[in-house]
């Protein structure tokens, strides 16, 4: 009989795996199993190559997309209106301003500097133009006090004060028998009735009220009618008029673009030149200020300074995507060491997209500003754009209508009742000719049509080149003017409207916006091609679950029968060593 196995040669791993030595059959079984198990897994490795791949791809995606995006937010700011109520860089004003002393100052007056006497804002909506202003009075805030009081703790009832209610602009206040002057301007302040009150000290035994309107201007003179034998009693008015004014309530008085004598309750005004806001700070009779409001070139050049930028970055991230280098961190460079984008095809569109920008021409527009070369934006021999500032500002400062012209879009119509509201990529430049069939009642058009030469489409019949929509008519696919989408604003019951010019241009970045809007926009093409290698991944690491689950019910099947083999083989090991036993104690007896 056997009476014991020898079993150690298994073992159980920290990881909970058995683990076999080959003690009994000096085969090194673990070796065997685990040689055997990586054989397997070797599809699971590839995919595992794979994920990682892809990860490095999702990660260049990302740097392209901000890369990208830096292009398209520079086109958008240069491309001008998709919109008649969009803004655009080229819609940005500034302002600038000098001062020199007006025809009747005396010849001694010397102008204060224009930071002395106004701010200005501007808003977009401002027109271009020059402005003279003349300032003949500051808006000023009612102020007063009351009588002299020997102390601020003390209730005012014992200091000669009546007790009782009286009214600020209507709003009542209660001086009571305890009140003192600290408490009396407590209660005026929290009254909410249009003025705050302070105390002022002029020795410790000498102590003013002081009321001051919250609004400058005559509109905001501060009313005490209501309960004036308390007011009075306060030495704030005597007989229910103030009676210590210590500043006059005035209106802002200004002279503009030869207009005198304009009025305004406050020194902010924003209702005398549209889109202009003017901050009186000081009155200066004998002094004309001269504005200029004009477009905003320093943000127009910091936009193109923008794009070429953003276009360079774009370029360097190529150059380096198509460079080998140590990406696997060896120390070595190997010939395959590309970037992952290296052969990507929205890498390699989008640079050919950057280059046709590079050499697009706006054929229509003013001599000297039809290209980017034109405006002093080159490309050098790395295939990168550099700006000559001097060139560039000489173009900007001389036209800049023009260098507008050639970036972004622009619509003109004939008929003022017609606008632009919108187009598609597939709009092309070029000159159009509307026809409106007429409206109904209500002012919708009822038909129209829109051509590429005057007088064919007369009468607006429908022929399909324009789907209408109440007031609203769009280009149809097919026609040049596709995806143009228009507003007539015409009264009810009119007739036929014939041969509307407009002209449309597209300049370079208003024909590229789209394209890099595309690839960068929330899932556009980079986000779906993002999209698409996560699930990729994800199936990857489905299938490699799956290999791994298979693996391991693989391997420790391969365990138990090598536990099995070496425990049979213990089996006969200690078998042997009891029959070896056996026939020597009989040997031995033998003898």
């Amino acid at each position: 009989m056997v009476s014991s196995i020898n079993t150690s040669g298994i073992s159980v791993g920290s990881d909970g795996k058995v683990k076999i030595s080959g003690l009994s059959s000096s085969i090194d079984s673990q070796a065997i199993i685990d040689a055997a198990v990586t054989a397997r897994r070797i599809p699971a490795v590839k995919l595992e190559s794979k994920i990682t791949a892809n990860q490095d791809l999702i990660s260049a995606y990302g740097e392209l997309k901000t890369l990208a995006s830096s292009v398209t937010t520079a086109l958008d700011q240069l491309r001008g209106s998709n919109s008649f109520l969009s803004d655009n860089v080229f819609r940005k004003k500034s302002v600038s301003g000098s001062t020199l002393a007006t025809d009747t100052a005396p010849a001694t007056h010397v102008p204060s500097d224009i930071s002395s006497l106004i701010n200005v804002t501007v808003q977009n909506s401002a027109q271009n133009a020059s402005h003279t202003i003349t300032i003949q009075q500051l808006a000023k805030a009612h102020q007063l006090r009351s009588d002299s009081f020997s102390s601020t703790g003390t209730a005012l009832a014992t200091l000669g004060a009546t007790t009782g209610d009286f009214d600020i602009n209507g709003v009542t206040i209660n001086l009571d028998g305890d009140d003192t002057l600290v408490d009396l301007r407590g209660k005026i302040n929290a009254a909410n009735a249009g003025v705050t009150a302070t105390i002022v000290s002029a020795d410790a035994s000498t102590h003013y009220l002081v009321i001051t309107s919250d609004d400058t201007g005559l509109a905001n003179t501060v009313d005490f009618a209501g309960g004036n034998a308390i007011s009075d009693s306060l030495g704030l008015t005597n007989l229910g008029a103030v009676k210590n004014e210590l500043v006059a309530a005035k209106d802002a008085i200004v002279d503009v673009d030869g207009i005198t004598g304009i009025t305004r309750s406050s020194n902010d005004i924003d209702d005398v030149i549209e889109g202009v806001t003017l901050s009186l700070l000081k009155a200066e009779v004998d002094t004309e200020i001269n504005l200029k409001v004009e477009p905003d070139l320093v943000s127009i050049k910091g936009a193109v300074v923008d794009l070429v930028t953003a276009y360079n970055d774009v370029r360097t991230f190529y150059d380096d995507q198509r460079t080998t280098a140590d990406r696997n961190g060896d120390g070595a460079v190997g010939d395959s060491e590309f970037g992952p984008l290296a052969r990507d095809n929205v890498l390699r569109q989008m640079v050919d997209k950057l280059g046709q920008f590079a050499a697009g021409e706006v054929s229509g527009n003013t001599d000297g500003y039809r290209s980017l070369s034109q405006l002093g934006i080159t490309v050098t021999s790395d295939y990168k754009l550099q700006l000559d500032d001097a060139v560039f500002d000489a173009k900007l400062i001389g036209d800049v209508d023009s260098v507008r012209a050639l970036f972004g879009f622009e619509f003109t119509s004939s008929d003022a009742r017609l606008n632009y509201l919108g187009r598609t990529d597939a709009t092309q430049s070029g000159t159009y000719y509307v026809n409106i069939g007429g409206t109904d009642v209500d002012g919708n058009i009822t038909s129209a049509n829109i051509q590429t030469a005057a007088v064919v489409g007369n009468g607006g019949a429908d022929d399909g080149s324009l789907t209408v929509s109440a007031k609203q008519a769009y280009a149809t696919n097919g026609t040049a003017a596709e995806g143009l989408n228009l507003f007539f604003n015409g009264t009810g019951s009119l007739g036929a409207v014939d041969d509307i010019a407009i002209t449309i241009s597209r300049g370079l970045a208003d024909s590229f916006y789209d394209y890099f809007n595309d690839i960068t926009k929330l899932s556009g093409t980079v986000d779906t091609r993002v999209q698409e290698l996560g699930d990729t991944n994800a199936k990857y690491q489905e299938d490699i679950d799956k290999i791994d689950v298979r693996i391991e019910t693989y391997r420790q099947t391969m365990e138990l029968k090598f536990v099995r083999m070496e425990t049979a083989l213990a089996q006969l090991e200690s078998l042997k060593q009891s029959l070896s036993s056996y026939f020597d104690a009989s040997n031995s007896s033998n003898n």
